[in-house]
Order: structure tokens, then C-alpha cells, then sequence
């Protein structure tokens, strides 16, 4: 009887595999040009025509890596003759087939949950709908930072730790896209042992320097990255600009307070649930918002499941719906910005609440070992 189970567990996983699968190359064969994937064909069109990264790319907002690859995958495009967009998009596709492994190599070998259990984390991050829409419809890269940040948690806390070599895949998550800028403190605070200091030093060290070669145009290289605050969606702590007597800069600075403090204060978990944590007070907080940030402490929460992630998914798919930047669909009642803070205050709120129980460990306070 066992054996059978065991067979048809093993299928079951296969079959959500295969069907996540094919969702997501249906939505990659569909994928048409929008905002997101015109804004990188102008950022190629102007680097291969001699412009100035940043002095001519106004809708460039990271590091200079992301450019680099937009070359590449331009290049890549006109050779081949494939449509830029879906170059990007299969591009994205198999960084999430990437991070479904190392879920799965995170489940097993840092939180040392058995091979079947492991695979049923990563089909939940697989098969998520917001990871499916943002990789599928938004061909946003964000997911690309979180596998570079879920490689770093996973070299850090299994059984032989590599202390550089995460450190260093922190510092290739911040260089993809800096939505992980507070893990770097979570990882040092963490830590134990002579090399503590290098996950603090190393990923901002590179961070900043691959900003050198642009030093000549450093105004616009502040003014489009470090200066950049994302849209102003009617969303969370932005509305406390529309209070009277609030300066503009308020929600800013409460951001920062509350990101930086939330950073020391979680790296006495577990690494894998300090960063989930970290993810949610930053979407609590973010003075600034798009939708395709909602896919931040997906990879994360798909190790733990729970009400909170389930809720959160069904909110953030529900937006995504009728949203205008979605797939606009006329569909009465759907959640807004409002509903989608509230659930992620509510999944922070259900995982706080599970701190004594499952994310506080007697022997290991630290998430990060060597």
C-alpha cells in the first residue's frame, strides 16, 4: 500500500511539474510587446547607437549588468530572428526553472525536509500564479535577483557551508536587480565565524562599483537608480502623502527605518524565514509600488506554505485579473492595491505569529553558518 502512495505521489508531482510546465510556455508563445519589454528594446536600440547608459536611458532603474544581457539578448534576437520580448521572456522562464531546483535544494539540504516534501516546495513555487504572471506576462526580471538570493541561502546554511560564494551570490542578486539591498544585513547579522564581515562588504563593494565606469555621467546614474522610487500606486505608507502637513519624503524614510530595523532584528531566525519576513516588510513599507514586486517573497513562502502565502496568492492572482496593467478583465469586485497590502500585512501577521513554534530553533539561532 505504501509503495502505491509513494508511486502516486511521484506521479502527482510530475504531473504538476508538467502542467506548470506548459502554463508557462503558453504564456511565453503568447507574450506580446508591453511597457516593461519596450522599455528594454530602447535601452539596446541606444547602447548599440553609442548612447550613454543612464545619461540617454531615462527608463533605466539598475546596475549595468541587466543592460549587458539586454545586449546579449538583443543580438541573440536579430540573429535568430526571434521577437526580443520572447528572447527576455524564455530567458526569465529558465531562471524560474532555476529556482524551482534550488528551492528544492533548499528544502532539502538547509531545512532537511525529505526529497518528496523538497519537490512539493519548489511545484508550489513553480506552478504559483503570481511567479507564472510576472515571468509570463510581465517579463520582469525580478525573479532572477530572488534566484541569485535563493543560491546565496542555500550555500550558506547547508551542511557545508561557502560563506564566499554566497556572499557572492548576494552580490550577483543586487547586481541583477537591487529589490534584495536589506539581505546583505541579514546575512552578516547572521553570521558566524572569521568571515562574518563578507557578506556585508562583498555585495555592496561590487554593487557599487559596477557603477565606476559611469562616473562621468554620476548625476544620472543617482537620479535613475538610487533616487528612484518606483510608481506611486494608492498603495500602503504612500497614502500618508496625501495627509495633510506630511512631507513627501516621509514615507521614504519610515521605509528605510522600518526595512533597516527588520534586518538585525530577523537574523535571529532561521535564514530562509528572516528573509521571507524581511520581503514581507519591505512590500508592507515600499513608499513606492508595481505589480510585479508582489513576487518577492514567493520563492521563499512556497517553503512554508500556510494560510498567510495562500491568501497572498489568491489576492495578488486576483489583481492581476482585472488589473489595467494585467489582463483587464471586466470582472466586478476584484481586489485593489488596498486588498493586496492588507493581505501581505496579514501573511507578516501569520507568520509572526508562527515564530515560537516553527522559526526559532533552540540550537541554531543563526541561519548562516561558517
Amino acid at each position: 500500500m505504501s509503495a502505491a502512495i509513494g508511486s502516486a505521489g511521484r506521479a502527482a508531482l510530475v504531473a504538476g511539474f508538467v502542467a506548470a510546465a506548459a502554463l508557462r510556455i503558453g504564456f511565453l508563445a503568447s507574450l506580446s510587446p508591453n511597457w516593461d519589454t519596450n522599455a528594454y528594446a530602447e535601452v539596446a536600440r541606444t547602447l548599440d547607437s553609442g548612447g550613454a547608459l543612464y545619461r540617454d536611458t531615462v527608463r533605466y532603474n539598475y546596475s549595468p549588468v541587466w543592460a549587458l544581457l539586454l545586449r546579449v539578448f538583443a543580438r541573440f534576437s536579430g540573429e535568430g530572428g526571434i521577437p526580443l520580448h520572447r528572447v527576455v521572456g524564455g530567458f526569465l522562464l529558465l531562471a524560474d526553472v532555476a529556482t524551482a531546483w534550488i528551492v528544492f535544494r533548499v528544502a532539502r539540504d538547509v531545512l532537511l525536509r525529505p526529497r518528496r516534501t523538497a519537490a512539493g516546495a519548489a511545484l508550489l513555487f513553480f506552478a504559483n500564479p503570481v511567479s507564472v504572471f510576472v515571468t509570463g506576462f510581465h517579463a520582469q526580471f525580478d525573479g532572477l535577483a530572488i534566484a541569485f538570493l535563493m543560491l546565496a541561502i542555500w550555500l550558506a546554511g547547508r551542511s557545508r557551508p561557502q560563506p564566499l560564494a554566497s556572499a557572492g551570490a548576494l552580490a550577483g542578486s543586487l547586481l541583477v536587480k537591487h529589490v534584495t539591498a536589506f539581505h546583505p544585513i541579514l546575512f552578516w547579522r547572521g553570521a558566524k565565524g572569521s568571515r562574518r564581515l563578507v557578506f556585508l562588504l562583498l555585495p555592496y563593494a561590487i554593487f557599487g562599483a559596477s557603477f565606476l565606469p559611469y562616473w562621468r555621467v554620476r548625476g544620472a546614474v543617482f537620479a535613475h537608480v538610487f533616487a528612484y522610487r518606483s510608481m506611486a500606486e494608492d498603495y500602503g505608507t504612500a497614502m500618508l502623502r496625501k495627509l495633510p502637513g506630511i512631507p513627501d519624503w516621509a514615507p521614504t524614510v519610515l521605509f528605510a527605518a522600518a526595512a533597516l530595523t527588520a534586518a538585525i532584528a530577523l537574523a535571529r531566525l532561521e535564514l530562509t524565514r528572516g528573509s521571507l519576513l524581511l520581503f514581507l516588510v519591505l512590500l508592507v513599507f515600499a513608499p513606492g509600488m508595481a505589480q510585479y514586486y508582489f513576487v518577492w517573497p514567493i520563492a521563499l513562502g512556497s517553503l512554508f506554505g500556510g494560510a498567510g502565502y495562500a491568501v497572498f496568492t489568491l489576492v495578488v492572482s486576483a489583481f492581476f485579473l482585472g488589473s489595467p496593467d494585467g489582463l483587464g478583465l471586466p470582472l466586478e469586485h476584484l481586489p485593489g492595491w488596498h486588498g493586496i497590502w492588507f493581505a501581505t500585512v496579514f501573511w507578516l501577521l501569520w507568520e509572526i505569529r508562527l515564530l515560537p513554534k516553527s522559526a526559532l530553533s533552540p540550537n541554531r539561532l543563526s541561519g548562516v553558518k561558517g
